[in-house]
């Protein structure tokens, strides 16, 4: 990225911003090989791995309160520093952690604070860089993270291999780097903030009630933004509904070892984050939100169809394997506009409003379907089969992807 276009403020924001994806792209490969851990090292079951991905979907629920305490906030890189500790020291935890359900407290501490850190981190996007650039650079953020996930995650997968038991001192690892990177996060001074807030104290009540009340006003009040959120909560329950399944296919149908699952879901599935992050940043600065989210699922499509075509050769390695590969690769070019998509949109539709607000209702709206998507998942799972909860995912994301070009048709015609 040319720091020399970018002006003094983008300049340090961009630089920290940089530093802190450095620093957790660490914590980046623990959220692609958890369910694999899980599964191999302390021998989860499979309600274990549902409830396993259940936390980060439900931990999101609590944004929108999050994002109403960031917004009457005047100090808000001390949250940062709430994340840093309570989200990414807490796996520190792991070194003495023996069983399944120990593990998984630790997750939902990481992830009930991730809540608090998507709608901070966005509010440093809409006030420190300028709108014409802004999914550009957090694009390059996420490539430089993304180069050290795989790296890290390879070097993970070798080492487990051969001595099983050092996962605990990879969470040590993966919790002191994510503190450091919560923390640099900390320094960056919000600019020029879009409306005038009060920094005042409000009753529990109004705490509790207001973030509800908001929510459903804002959806009301913006139209555009709702059925954003319609399409994206259609592509959640197809993608969420595989997350449990996919370690049991890969551990249990496939027999991979840790290098080779590490391998495809820790660095093939982020080759496309690393690689054409800053490219689809800049396609998202200038593309209509609702067309680049049809586009996006419809290539994340392919993944679970590639997923069905390996099943249908587990017997022969030299086939499914391959596939397997090819899925994660077509997942990674996905995830790579979604991702972006993800984080940046909301700031899209905020406009001149505060965008955190915005994004802790997207977040909120992830627990809502994280509730019904694994349990749906593994329902199939329990009483059809494991290839049904792919055709049904891979249903949702097409539905996903047309009803967002048909979004996207009629807002042409409306203009």
């Amino acid at each position: 990225m040319r720091f020399k276009n970018l002006s003094p403020i983008e300049r340090q924001t961009g630089i920290l911003l940089l530093w802190s994806a450095l620093i957790g792209g660490v914590v980046g490969s623990l959220s692609q090989t958890q369910d694999i851990i899980a599964r191999k090292a302390l021998h989860a079951a499979d309600w274990q791995l549902t409830l396993l991905m259940m936390i980060w979907p439900i931990s999101n629920f609590f944004s929108i309160w999050w994002g109403r305490i960031i917004e009457k906030s005047c100090h808000q890189s001390r949250y940062f520093i709430l994340v840093g500790v309570v989200g990414r020291l807490c796996l520190i935890f792991g070194l003495w952690i023996t069983t399944m359900n120990e593990f998984l407290v630790l997750l939902a501490l990481m992830f009930s604070m991730n809540a608090l850190l998507i709608p901070a981190q966005n509010n440093i996007y809409q006030k420190n860089i300028d709108p014409s650039r802004r999914a550009k650079v957090y694009g390059y953020t996420i490539s430089l993270g993304m180069l050290v996930s795989i790296g890290f995650t390879f070097l993970a997968g070798r080492v487990l291999d051969s001595h099983e038991y050092l996962f605990r001192q990879i969470l040590m690892i993966t919790g002191i780097c994510g503190f450091i990177s919560s923390v640099l996060l900390s320094f960056i001074r919000i600019q020029n903030p879009l409306v005038r807030i009060e920094c005042e104290s409000i009753s529990f009540k109004q705490s509790l009630l207001d973030p509800i009340h908001r929510t459903l006003a804002l959806l009301k009040s913006n139209p555009q933004f709702a059925k954003f959120e319609r399409s994206f909560s259609i592509y959640g329950m197809g993608f969420i509904m595989m997350t449990p399944i996919i370690p049991i296919y890969l551990v249990d149908v496939l027999k991979l070892s840790y290098t080779t699952n590490f391998l495809a879901k820790g660095v093939v599935s982020q080759l496309g984050l690393l690689v054409l992050s800053p490219f689809i940043g800049k396609l998202h600065d200038r593309m209509h939100p609702f067309r680049f989210i049809s586009f996006s699922f419809a290539t994340l499509f392919l993944y679970p169809v590639l997923i069905i075509a390996s099943s249908l050769f587990t017997a022969i390695p030299a086939l499914s394997i391959p596939l397997v590969f090819l899925a994660y690769l077509v997942f990674g070019i996905a995830m790579a506009a979604i991702n972006i998509a993800w984080n940046m949109s909301s700031i899209f539709f905020a406009g001149k409003d505060d965008a955190a607000m915005f994004q802790s209702v997207h977040v909120t709206l992830t627990g809502i379907r994280g509730i019904l998507a694994p349990a749906l998942g593994f329902a199939l799972l329990k009483f059809i089969s494991i290839r049904a909860v792919f055709i049904v995912a891979a249903g949702f994301l097409l539905s996903a992807s047309i009803i967002s070009y048909r979004d996207d048709r009629a807002l042409k015609k409306a203009s």
